[in-house]
């Protein structure tokens, strides 16, 4: 490697105007990394842009049908006894429940025993019968005779009934095996069959009996195998808690349509709307902002809000529902307007959005548009970024072909002027040699 003698010789700051002339020559460079900056700031507001067209889309959808955009809400006058939740299809009107009986599985227990693991009991079969179904007859032999392996045996034999053990605590025997049925309402007979062993049989005594859900919605008697009670009145969930306990007893439940929930929903469709016609106008200032991928959706939307969507739907224009397009295209909801619209022509509000038979409604149209902008094949933002990735892979390469060479002029330069600074050196030190021979020669002279 060659000594930089940096400026030694000549007193030049060698460094400095190195600095200076590649300085000059990354010029290029600067301005592929604008290219390279601009084109990322681009694409982020294309990717910007396509967050904001799916989340409108998402919106839509909520909107497309009566089930989605439709809320409802049951109220009881206490939730004492029952607490409930209704969907779209609920019926409105005002009920009175009566909780007769909670349904309950079957529980059967079996006497203590001293120790879960040990195979002391007799070999032979369980019965296991559930309901009016044949019954079902387990083996117990030297593998499973325990009262571990008896559990293990019940739960895989599928028989319609759940072994466990529990320990009640008693000082000798606290091991005692609990089968529980897998269905409210059931009956359970359990016996053992088992010869030899040190443990006694299994003696099955029955805890809780099985019995039936069974509630009375004004005055009709209602069964069910669960505590969670649906249809009995049509679209409400009823999770029952506990029984009255007097057969004259009621609570009183009331369904109604819940404006506030659906308003909710249509308030966030606008507000969704709204921020693509916010974002939009403030990429104006932006040269992608003019570019159509970015202009084309606003323009579409505007005209979607603004037409009509036709067949005989007595609302006709979101303008009916109290939505006013403003002057930066922005719209404005009457709240007023739109909870009487879905209070006394719901129908009307459903058709709007979710559309009839051959029309299609304006969360229909929204949805089936804005699932073609934010394709990811071949939406807005993936064509956009297949051009901009090129062109990226493009810049990186030229900058990196640049930076090669600026280092190559980099070596080039520092040895320039390291051979420079040695020429001056060597010229220096042959001037001094010279004047040295000149003022003995001169000193010579002068003694003659």
């Amino acid at each position: 490697m060659s000594i930089q003698i940096g400026g030694l010789a000549t007193g030049l700051d060698t460094n400095s105007l190195i600095s200076q002339l590649l300085k000059a020559e990354r010029k290029p460079i600067e301005r592929l990394e604008r290219d390279r900056s601009f084109l990322r700031t681009r694409l982020s507001a294309f990717t910007d842009l396509d967050k904001k067209l799916r989340d409108l889309m998402a919106k839509a959808e909520g909107l497309d049908s009566a089930r989605k955009l439709v809320a409802n809400q049951a109220t009881p006058a206490s939730e004492e006894y029952f607490k409930v939740s209704a969907s779209a299809t609920a019926m409105p009107g005002s009920y009175n429940i009566n909780v007769v009986s909670l349904a309950k599985r079957a529980k059967e227990v079996t006497q203590g025993y001293a120790d879960i693991s040990a195979k002391e009991f007799g070999t032979g079969s369980l019965s296991v019968q559930v309901g009016s179904g044949e019954a079902v007859q387990i083996q117990i032999d030297e593998n499973n005779n325990s009262l571990g392996g008896i559990r293990d045996a019940i739960n895989a034999a599928g028989a319609g009934v759940k072994a466990a053990i529990i320990n009640d605590g008693d000082p000798d025997n606290p091991y005692r095996l609990v089968i529980t049925a897998d269905d409210a309402g059931t009956p359970v007979e359990l016996s053992a069959g088992l010869s030899g062993g040190s443990y006694a049989d299994p003696l099955f005594t029955q805890t809780q009996e099985g019995t039936r859900a069974h509630i009375q919605v004004d005055g009709i008697d209602i069964y069910r195998t669960s505590n969670t009670i649906t249809e009995a009145i049509p679209g409400v969930t009823i999770d029952l808690l506990k029984e009255h306990g007097d057969a004259t007893a009621s609570t009183g439940l009331q369904v109604d349509l819940d404006v506030d929930a659906v308003e909710k929903k249509i308030r966030e469709f606008v507000t969704a709307y709204n921020d693509i016609i916010s974002f939009v106008a403030k990429q104006n200032d932006a040269s992608w902002g003019r570019d159509a991928g970015m202009q084309a959706p606003r323009r579409n939307l505007q005209m979607m809000v603004s037409s009509a969507i036709g067949g005989d739907n007595s609302l006709q224009a979101l303008t009916q529902l109290g939505m006013e397009t403003q002057r930066d295209g922005s719209l404005r909801v009457d709240a007023t307007k739109l909870k009487d619209a879905i209070r006394n022509d719901l129908d009307g509000v459903i058709g709007l959005f979710a559309g009839s038979g051959e029309v299609e409604g304006v969360a229909v149209k929204f949805k089936d548009y804005l699932k073609g902008v934010t394709d990811r094949s071949n939406g807005i933002l993936a064509g956009r970024k297949q051009m901009t990735d090129s062109s990226l892979r493009r810049i990186d390469q030229q900058i990196e072909r640049q930076e090669l060479r600026l280092e190559q002029r980099e070596r080039t330069l520092r040895a320039q002027f390291t051979a420079m600074e040695e020429l001056v050196s060597a010229m220096s030190a042959t001037s001094s040699y010279l004047m040295q021979q000149m003022s003995m020669i001169s000193s010579l002279g002068s003694k003659k």
